[in-house]
Parts: C-alpha cells; structure tokens; sequence
C-alpha cells in the first residue's frame, strides 16, 4: 500500500488514517463576500447615460486603439490595477486624468469579454470597494447590441 494512503489526520479531535487519497474536498471555504449582480447591455447604457456609475475597461491601451471603447469609460490595465486603486487620490488623479473613485461608489468594469472583467472586481473587492460589478459579455456585446464606440487620442 502507499506509504501516502496511510497518513494520519486530524478529524473532529480523533485521529484517523486514511485508506484512500482524495485530491478533492468535500468542503468550500472562500473569504469573500457574496458578488454584486452582473450588469448588462441595457442597465450599463441606462447608468451611462445618467452618469450613475464609473466605467473601468482593463484592455491593453492597443486593443482601445484598435477596436476602440465605450464612451465614458476609463482605462485602467488589469496588469496595474490591484496596485493603482491603493494610490492616493492626488497620485491617483496625475495617473489616470480622472478622480479616483471612492470606496462606496458604483462601478463596472470590463474587458474584451469578461473574463478580465471578474479578475479586476475580485482585486477591487479584495481592496475594499464594495459595489463593483462586471459587465458580462464587455466590449462584445457592447458591439453586438450596437452600442456607440468611440477611440482614444494617439498620445
């Protein structure tokens, strides 16, 4: 028998050797708090729209330059977000030309389909912002539902 099989483990106080290796558990821990609702193509126009939410796309600035962006919205590279939302507001500001937003404010963000989008709120939350969502489906079905699109200046 494996030597590993024969482990003894720690179970509710009493020792126990197990018989089987299981790489799976049975139990699933996470220290965060449940998620914000997604948002979508026509919440995210109609919050736009009243300028009640800060958009933040984290594509590469090449991709805005190619495929252009959605008016209104900020671009912060997913690359270094996690350290630019713990900037102080002043250096926040020289950085991206916009206030940064506060902690209870909401924001949305996204990316070319939303995969970079969920990895950018879970960097937020985990740095304390609390309403922050993701746009699901991002510059795609921005596009695909014909929303406008504008592009950055050359710098």
């Amino acid at each position: 028998m494996n030597r590993l099989a024969r482990i003894p483990l720690m179970i509710h106080g009493q020792v126990r050797c197990m018989n089987k290796i299981s790489l799976q558990s049975s139990y699933r821990f996470s220290s965060l708090p449940p998620l914000p609702k997604d948002i979508d193509f026509a919440e995210l126009k109609k919050e736009l729209d009243n300028d009640g939410v800060t958009l933040i796309d984290v594509r590469l600035p090449k991709e805005l330059y190619e495929s252009g962006m959605i008016p209104k919205s900020k671009n912060i590279l997913l690359q270094t977000l996690g350290v630019s939302i713990l900037l102080p507001e002043e250096d926040f500001t020289d950085k991206f030309g916009f206030e940064k937003p506060d902690i209870d404010e909401p924001i949305v963000v996204m990316c070319l389909g939303g995969i970079r989008a969920r990895t950018a709120q879970l960097a937020m939350i985990g740095a304390g912002y609390k309403n922050v969502r993701v746009y699901v489906g991002s510059y795609e079905d921005w596009l695909e539902n014909g929303g406008p699109v504008v592009y950055p200046e050359v710098k």
